[in-house]
């Protein structure tokens, strides 16, 4: 029987590691799955998954520092092979991937897993990752800062986004939500009330906000850590008109599927699709 290889890594948001195979892969062409491949004579499984990894994505890793996810028996067109599966956290983005195989490699949030089409040597390995994945959260990193973002979804189920201008530290020239930095003392809901009225002019009644998450934002090209971001959501009767926009270009509401095409920030591109494809998101919809 063959042996096979795959590595997948995941970042401090959950993400994994993944690549989408293209027409030419030798089996399952079209598909995503994780870096990997065949062992080399005289390799071991770990060395081989290090080797695989740095040769389709520049990333080195050493060896001894990946935890095994098990054995996995999958049969291909090319027949049946024994896949050996690795895993282990990294701190690495998009940006830090360089693809050398197939159409892109990239991170991928495993809730949208379900609407790729993935290989079954990928299929048969995603319980014991995810499982993996679970039992070692990322820690916080020790500077990581600290912030607090709002949702308002309309009548018409269209949220409230900010465009930023070219000046912010963080993401200019995006799309994102409305907030910012918890100051010291401040809880994420006091900052998400203050952060809202101070951007808006909306100064909204203690109560009227439901936690959405708590989400891990890539900050790393403003402050070179991954930062902690609380996400609040609110239904409102609110209009555009009633919005006073005090910070960046424009703050309105954003029909879903177009604020799913616009050049989000890096904790938007992460929090507006998992809302909106939330069952809280469907229930302040369906209420309005």
């Amino acid at each position: 029987m063959q042996a096979a290889v795959c590595l997948a890594l995941v970042d401090p948001r959950g993400h994994f590691l993944m690549q989408e195979r293209d027409e030419h892969a030798p089996t399952w062409p079209d598909t995503w799955c994780f870096p990997g491949g065949a062992l080399e004579e005289g390799e071991t499984p770990r060395e081989a998954a290090a080797r695989e990894l740095e040769e389709e994505t520049g990333i080195r890793v050493e060896a001894d520092a990946l935890a095994e996810l098990g054995v996995f028996e999958v049969v291909s067109p090319l027949g049946p092979f024994r896949y050996h599966a690795f895993t282990a956290a990294t701190l690495l983005g998009d940006e830090d991937v360089e693809c050398r195989e197939g159409r892109q490699i990239v991170f991928v949030d495993p809730r949208s897993l379900h609407s790729l089409p993935l290989n079954p040597g990928t299929e048969a390995v995603l319980t014991a990752l995810r499982a993996w994945a679970a039992e070692h959260p990322s820690a916080p990193d020790p500077d990581a800062r600290t912030f607090a973002g709002v949702i308002l979804v309309d009548r018409a189920g269209c949220i409230l986004l900010q465009e930023r201008d070219e000046h912010p530290r963080i993401d200019p020239d995006k799309w994102g939500l409305c907030g910012g930095h918890v100051e010291p003392g401040e809880g994420f809901e006091e900052a998400a009330f203050r952060e809202l009225e101070e951007e808006t002019g909306v100064r909204l009644p203690p109560g009227t906000l439901t936690l959405v998450g708590e989400f891990v934002v890539d900050h790393r090209h403003a402050y070179g850590t991954w930062d902690r971001m609380a996400v609040f959501v609110a239904g409102t009767d609110l209009t555009d008109a009633d919005i006073d926009c005090r910070e960046g270009r424009q703050i309105v509401f954003v029909d879903p599927a177009t604020a799913r095409g616009l050049p989000l920030t890096h904790a938007a591109a992460d929090v507006v699709p998992a809302f909106l494809e939330s069952a809280l998101y469907r229930s302040l919809w369906e209420s309005a």
